[in-house]
């Protein structure tokens, strides 16, 4: 399972950030500035609250249109402190890349982590599919239903094919919903990292608002691999510095047939017909395969010297209420 964040503005009003940390929300996004002008009225409240959490959390910045990179980021730095991560916020009204990118720049030159680029795959379809490649990772929005609920549950109902990533980047934190129910209130934004908090903390290289990253090695910027309904062998490389791979279906069961991996080592000798003898120290693939059940990922360490791999599996499609995908993730 993912960890849970919210992200909230002062359309929410006066909210109980402590209470929602309690209840196992790990991270929190606040709405800060927009434009030139604009700043959130709920901002420094919520920041004062989320510093008491000791959890991590980051501010966003709403893009306008028609206003400069340099006008933006001064406002910006005018309401928040540089050891608060920043994220452009691009969507309606919001310009192109190039102004994205302009102050994504300036933000950085200033002193600010800027960790996540907020741009909706339909804006970003807007704009014309334009490459991404050099910004940072996305946070993106994509909703299976708008019915109330509590977030994790809400995370339940999410295809595995809505963290795939567009532009040349990966999607390294979904809003997937905007109807979850969180400290007593709805409906209320709700996010997923597929990570720990120590991972989320050194993309947001902050503390929780305060002082330096800790010395932890950031994810690698890497998209994990779909894996279709069906019967499939899928091939895939390894990043350099994952030490494991997890194996995810969103509904159902998928059964793993076999996992080979390919390196130094590997594969080892020869079987009795000739072809090449995969077997490694530890597969933990039984004979008549390993199950997978829904939202519980399967998590393999890869071997010293593999570079690369193929996964035999067959999942069957559980019913026709949403187009299917498993996926193949890289742990670090």
């Amino acid at each position: 399972m993912p960890i849970f964040g919210i992200d909230i503005s002062h359309h929410q009003g006066s909210f109980d950030v402590e209470r929602a940390a309690r209840e196992g929300i790990d991270f929190f996004i606040f709405k800060a500035t927009e434009g030139d002008g604009f700043t959130d009225a709920r901002f420094s409240e919520n920041v004062a609250k989320a510093r008491k959490t000791k959890k991590p959390f980051a501010a966003y910045h709403y893009q306008r249109s028609g206003i400069s990179a340099a006008a933006q980021v001064a406002h910006v730095k005018n309401v928040v402190s540089t050891d608060i991560p920043v994220i452009p916020d691009v969507e309606t009204n919001s310009g192109g890349v190039s102004l994205t990118r302009d102050i994504v720049s300036r933000l950085r030159s200033a002193g600010y982590s800027v960790p996540l680029l907020y741009m909706p795959r339909w804006y970003w379809q807007q704009l014309g599919s334009p490459s991404l490649s050099g910004l940072p990772p996305l946070w993106s929005s994509r909703y299976p239903d708008n019915e109330i609920g509590d977030i994790q549950d809400e995370y339940a109902a999410v295809p595995a094919h809505y963290w795939d990533g567009y532009g040349g980047l990966r999607v390294a934190v979904l809003q997937f919903t905007s109807s979850a129910r969180v400290a007593g209130r709805s409906p209320i934004d709700g996010n997923a990292f597929r990570g720990n908090i120590a991972q989320l903390r050194a993309l947001f290289h902050s503390t929780g608002g305060g002082g330096s990253a800790p010395s932890i090695p950031q994810q690698e910027d890497t998209m994990p691999v779909k894996l279709n309904v069906g019967t499939h062998a899928q091939s895939f490389q390894i990043p350099e510095g994952a030490d494991k791979i997890a194996v995810n279906c969103p509904h159902g069961e998928m059964k793993v047939k076999a996992l080979f991996f390919v390196g130094n080592g590997y594969p080892g000798g020869k079987e009795d017909d000739g072809l090449p003898k995969f077997d490694f120290k530890g597969n933990p693939v039984p004979e008549g395969g390993k199950t997978i059940h829904r939202l519980r990922p399967w998590r393999v360490e890869v071997p010293k010297g593999a570079t690369s791999g193929a996964l035999y599996y067959e999942y069957p499609k559980p019913d026709d209420r949403y187009e299917y995908y498993g996926s193949l993730d890289f742990v670090y």
